[in-house]
């Protein structure tokens, strides 16, 4: 209540009020964790679990060598065993791939002859799907761009003669 003195220097939580970590004092409190069976070892594989969890299994994983083995049996049963490979990180983050500027300049002919020989063996060679829809659109931009310059330029000399060709 107002003017009561909160108990050791500290106020009081209300309803409502969060305490450590942004959880609510009246909330009751959890019951145990969940066993750490295999559907969460594959959720922590996928980095799909809240941070507590993932907290929670890591160190279970230091703790149990048990438990690393099926970790690591999980690991080689998953279908997408690939998902960790150095080389898989590579092509989710796309790390080799050029900017769209720099797509750009390789598309006006504008790049250092050593980037545009990389950026075209990336193109030809690797395939890179994200990359040849970006040159893609950069081309369909640039070929409307191209074509509106045209037809404006056209326009513009057709007004500035059409007083040459008479009231015929």
């Amino acid at each position: 209540m107002k003017g009561d003195v909160p108990v050791k220097g500290k106020p009081e939580p209300g309803p409502g009020a969060r305490g450590p970590g942004g959880r609510d004092h009246d909330r009751a409190p959890a019951g145990p964790p969940a066993p750490i069976d295999d559907a969460v070892l594959r959720n922590y594989l996928a980095d799909a679990l809240s941070p507590e969890d993932s907290a929670r299994v890591e160190k279970a994983l230091r703790d149990s060598a048990e438990l690393r083995a099926r970790l690591e049996d999980v690991r080689n049963g998953r279908t997408d065993g690939q998902l960790h490979t150095l080389g898989a990180i590579w092509h989710r983050a796309r790390l080799t791939c050029p900017s769209r500027q720099q797509l750009g300049s390789f598309l006006l002919d504008a790049l250092d002859p050593e980037l545009a020989s990389y950026l075209q063996f990336h193109l030809e060679v690797i395939q890179c799907p994200f990359c040849q829809a970006n040159l893609a659109d950069l081309r369909a931009q640039s070929q409307a761009a191209a074509a509106k310059v045209s037809k404006t330029r056209q326009h513009r000399i057709l007004q500035s003669s059409q007083h040459l060709l008479g009231s015929e």
